[in-house]
């Protein structure tokens, strides 16, 4: 496995180096996680985020949107991008983790609200995208 979070360099010969894909999705894909990491976005396990976009290239136009409901209504939040897969069933999808220095109870509803924005476009569109928290502090030094 390897690291953790990858530049955006790496990130794009990643997605150019993935088979059986059309090219205009693969530089689409790349363009958004370069954006996501330029916008201080932590990418986690980036090789299965891309490989999931590529099954569900609809949610590329959904992302930018969940970031942007989160950073209005989390501006303090450290944002984490990760492929959620559950143990007990054959469902995975994606998911936007906010995480904060400290949490009190306003938090799952501003969660819930940012979520309101973009939760209309994932009903026609095959894969999903979460937003939740797993209740962790941020990581490393680009905490708010």
């Amino acid at each position: 496995m390897g690291r953790k979070y990858k530049n955006s360099e790496e990130l794009w010969q990643e997605a150019r180096s993935a088979s059986r894909a059309d090219t205009s999705i693969l530089t689409e894909i790349g363009r958004l996680l370069s954006g996501l990491i330029d916008n201080q976005v932590r990418l986690k396990e980036s090789d299965q985020i891309i490989d999931y976009l590529l099954q569900f290239p609809e949610l590329l136009d959904v992302i930018p949107l969940a970031v942007r409901a989160a950073r209005e209504h989390l501006p303090e939040a450290q944002l984490m991008l990760s492929l959620y897969r559950d143990p007990e069933a054959e469902d995975r999808y994606l998911t936007l983790y906010v995480r904060l220095k400290s949490y009190d109870e306003s938090v799952i509803e501003r969660i819930e609200k940012a979520e309101a924005e973009f939760l209309d476009y994932l009903a026609d569109k095959e894969g999903w995208l979460q937003l939740t928290t797993d209740f962790r502090e941020p990581e490393a030094e680009d905490a708010l």
